[in-house]
């Protein structure tokens, strides 16, 4: 598992575990395209202007909403040239987005029960 941070050719930043589909196994293999799993588009509240965040040395507050609202499924696979870049997150935002996970995984199992 790897979190990422993707940002996307339309402008979004994504946060998801990223995974990548290859075509066969071996050290032929080629990548065919990425795996976004649980993917979460990054909001940042901006209540406050972001240069007197960063100079008050404030941390920033994230806002999460789901990828595809309008889908059920967890699992995308994307084409890589839909990517701009790929990054780590920070700890603190990895944590979070790994507890929203958990929380929402614990919700699908009591609710499958």
């Amino acid at each position: 598992m790897s979190v990422s941070i993707i940002t996307l050719k339309t402008g979004e930043r994504v946060i998801t575990e990223l995974k990548e589909v290859y075509d066969q196994e071996g050290e032929d293999k080629k990548g065919l395209c990425l795996l976004m799993e649980d993917p979460y588009v990054l909001h940042l509240d901006t209540q406050q202007p972001q240069y007197l965040t960063e100079q008050l040395g404030a941390e920033y507050t994230v806002k999460y909403s789901k990828w595809n609202p309008y889908s059920p499924d967890s699992h995308f696979k994307i084409p890589y040239d839909c990517v701009m870049t790929i990054s780590s997150p920070e700890p603190g935002l990895e944590k979070s987005y790994l507890q929203k996970i958990q929380e929402k995984r614990e919700t699908e199992d009591d609710t499958n029960s």
